[in-house]
């Protein structure tokens, strides 16, 4: 960074408001006969009634808890607003159903909601029904509805399970339904633990015979879901050629640190005894004697070292980037039996670690997780609370994809097209950086070719059908049919201190993306981790797939593998403003920026291109998967002509854009009919669910500014041309 070539800041004075009009409204629902349709819903609120009353719950929460369902061809949510005047509160919607959703009414509502039904089913004109007439079902949520694995409820077996309440529940309704909860469940099980999670979330975990859980679900209205207590795994490593006995480790670029939540780093060899701050082992399994080591120190040798870790064995040294937090989750028994955290104890951990760390601590490298793929619209509980820690304390997430460990069908088409290959918990987390692999290294054995998607490395979409993995970074390659092979994989330090070792999988391109991030953390201090994930999607480079699989390349990787190098200086022919943020619910905001003239229409030898990305970090709602973000941003380039500002029309094939997912990317090259100096990016936002009357939305920006031709120094056109408004960026450390 000798030249200095840093990007270029917006300032607050290139950012103006402007009003806009709301506007909205729902398809009206006609009753051939109303009259007969309320007495419909009065037995069915009867019936309603009189099961809750029932329920051992029911004198703990002042609302009643149940499912409303519209007719099959209209969908609740065009009918929220009306439906919810009568009293109610929509919670979700199904993910398989948009007619059928889970809501809510205060107990003190019922008497006026059922006398307003009288007058809706005998006045002459048949009063509320534009309220009423939407509401085809009130009842009892289905038992069924609320039990999320094909668990054999009949069955003796015994499984762990993981029982979580609403999220809507206020904390002194939780606490008592906690307590009467796990009264019933001592009955039946000799494990009951819980906790209030800092998201709002009460879970319950225990270990019992699958034939009572149906019992449970009855007994209370106010458990939202039952859910297998999943367990988390890690790979082992193959260890590989010894390490030089004279071996210099180099003094740390950065003082700063990253959590690496694993197996626990050795301190074997010595390797790592200045580099690990802090190792809390507190977290370990319960009958743990030692962490386990194996696959967190391969982890923290590739967060420390980077990925050519096998060039000490020529140089004979190894240079840090900065420090490492142990917080280790994987033990081992006095027999040597590798134990594993389950997501219920996981969730405390990394709870209780961010809320000690996270004022020093801003990227937490997370290369474990489930081996069972998400589903459309379904968010683990691990995965919100992630979404949470994230939001509420400006961390950053950094998450292996997952690995698909045995072949899913004829490669690569069968295989990648297997729904197995999705990725797993708590990589659909919105606001983590989810992380894919690819190899780097092949032979002619070798079932994936340089720079392609390895053959292991688990694909999207994500839960909200947005990108996952956003980024990808080399975690190995397979050979044929489906096996290891040592120089096709990564190379990391082993547990014992004295060899490197051997492994593919995507728990080793996580820890690079991990290092990236804390080096943009490092040279931008005072920003957040919406402008570190905007820094590293923008400047990452497109990676290739089998040229058999027909998708789009984002399916399987992301935005693609970061160049960190230009993420942190410009570049002569394609600087970046940079700016970060806050929208309200009221206004367009416009953010102008600069193109110099050499780039205008027409000129010789040069080409312009635009290139934005924005990124925020949305609240999340709990208790409704399939509205999950409860904010979005729209965004829309303007241009100058000789008359006025235009819009900028961007095709699909330019642009990525899922509604509500907290990531924007569009690009447009240009070569008539625009003018240079000031061009604009409006911005909106749009939210959704109960969030405060004065929300603000952080979100940050990137728009790259690129001459395709590499005709004209764009960076020093806008500094000479632009330079009293654009100051540039300095950054802080030099790497």
């Amino acid at each position: 960074m000798s030249d200095e070539k840093f990007h270029f800041e917006i300032p607050i004075n290139n950012v103006r408001t402007e009003k806009y009009d709301k506007t909205g409204g729902g398809i009206s629902v006609n009753r051939v006969n109303p009259s007969e349709h309320g007495r419909k819903l009065k037995e069915q609120t009867s019936t309603l009634k009189n099961n809750e009353i029932s329920k051992k719950d029911f004198l703990y929460t002042s609302d009643l808890y149940l499912q409303i369902a519209t007719p099959e061809d209209v969908t609740l949510k065009s009918q929220q607003i009306k439906i919810e005047e009568l009293g109610f509160e929509v919670l979700s919607y199904s993910n398989t159903n948009k007619s059928i959703g889970t809501a809510r009414i205060k107990k003190e509502k019922l008497a006026s909601f059922e006398e307003r039904l009288d007058n809706y089913i005998e006045t002459r004109d048949n009063k509320g029904k534009t309220y009423f007439s939407p509401i085809e079902k009130l009842c009892s949520i289905p038992n069924e509805s609320k039990i999320k694995a094909d668990f054999d409820v009949n069955s003796d077996e015994e499984v762990e399970i993981t029982i979580n309440l609403f999220h809507a529940l206020a904390p002194r309704e939780r606490l008592a339904i906690n307590g009467a909860i796990i009264n019933e469940l001592n009955q039946v099980s000799e494990r009951v633990n819980y906790r209030s999670f800092s998201n709002g979330i009460t879970s319950i975990e225990c270990k019992l015979q699958a034939k009572y859980i149906s019992q449970i679900v009855s007994e209370f209205s106010t458990i939202k879901e039952i859910k297998p207590n999943n367990t988390f795994f890690v790979k082992t490593s193959t260890p590989a050629e010894n390490i030089p006995s004279t071996l210099i480790i180099h003094p740390v670029k950065s003082d700063s640190m990253i959590c690496i939540i694993d197996s626990g780093i050795s301190s074997a060899g010595g390797i790592f005894n200045s580099l690990v701050k802090i190792r809390q082992t507190h977290f370990l399994p319960l009958g743990s004697v030692d962490s386990d080591y194996e696959h967190g120190t391969f982890v923290a040798s590739r967060c420390l070292f980077g990925d050519n870790i096998d060039n000490c064995l020529a140089t004979n040294y190894l240079q840090p980037y900065c420090y490492v937090v142990d917080i280790p989750v994987f033990g081992v028994d006095a027999l040597g039996n590798t134990l594993y955290p389950n997501e219920f104890n996981l969730r405390g951990t990394i709870e209780d670690v961010v809320l000690q760390f996270h004022t020093t601590i801003k990227v937490y490298n997370l290369s474990l997780g489930s081996p069972c793929s998400i589903k459309n619209y379904e968010f683990t509980e691990l995965a919100k609370l992630l979404d949470h820690l994230s939001k509420e304390y400006k961390v950053l997430f950094v998450i292996a994809a997952g690995n698909i460990n045995t072949p899913l069908g004829i490669f690569p088409d069968g295989h990648f097209g297997n729904t197995n290959s999705r990725i797993g918990c708590p990589a659909e987390s919105l606001l983590s950086l989810t992380v894919g692999s690819i190899a780097k290294y092949t032979n002619p054995a070798a079932l994936s070719n340089h720079n392609c998607l390895s053959p292991f490395s688990r694909i999207g979409p994500g839960a909200d059908l947005g990108i996952k993995p956003e980024l990808v970074a080399h975690g190995g390659n397979l050979i044929s049919p489906y096996t290891q092979a040592p120089r096709v994989a990564t190379y990391g330090i082993s547990h014992n201190g004295n060899c490197l070792a051997v492994d593919n999988g995507t728990s080793h391109s996580a820890p690079i993306i991990s290092q990236y991030a804390q080096k943009l953390f490092d040279c931008y201090p005072v920003s957040d981790p919406n402008l570190v994930k905007a820094l590293l999607c923008h400047f990452s480079e497109p990676r290739n797939i089998h040229p058999s699989l027909t998708e789009d390349n984002s399916l399987y990787l992301g935005f693609g593998e970061p160049n960190i190098e230009n993420a942190l200086t410009a570049g002569d022919f394609n600087p970046a403003y940079i700016y970060e943020g806050q929208l309200d619910q009221d206004n367009y905001q416009f953010i102008s920026f600069h193109i110099p003239s050499t780039l205008a229409a027409g000129m010789p030898n040069s080409k312009l291109k635009v290139k934005i990305t924005i990124t925020y970090d949305p609240m999340v709602n709990p208790d409704n998967e399939t509205e999950y973000s409860k904010s979005r941003i729209s965004a829309q380039l303007f241009k100058p002509t000789e008359t006025s500002m235009k819009p900028i029309n961007i095709t699909t094939e330019d642009k990525y854009n899922v509604p509500w997912n907290p990531i924007i990317q569009f690009e447009k090259s240009f070569s008539r009919s625009y003018l240079s100096g000031e061009w604009n990016l409006r911005l909106r936002l749009f939210t959704r669910g109960k969030l405060i009357e004065d929300y603000l939305q952080d979100y940050a920006v990137v728009i790259e500014v690129i001459d395709t031709e590499n005709g004209t120094n764009v960076y020093n056109d806008i500094k000479n041309e632009y330079g009293g408004l654009y100051k540039r960026i300095e950054l802080k450390v030099a790497v």
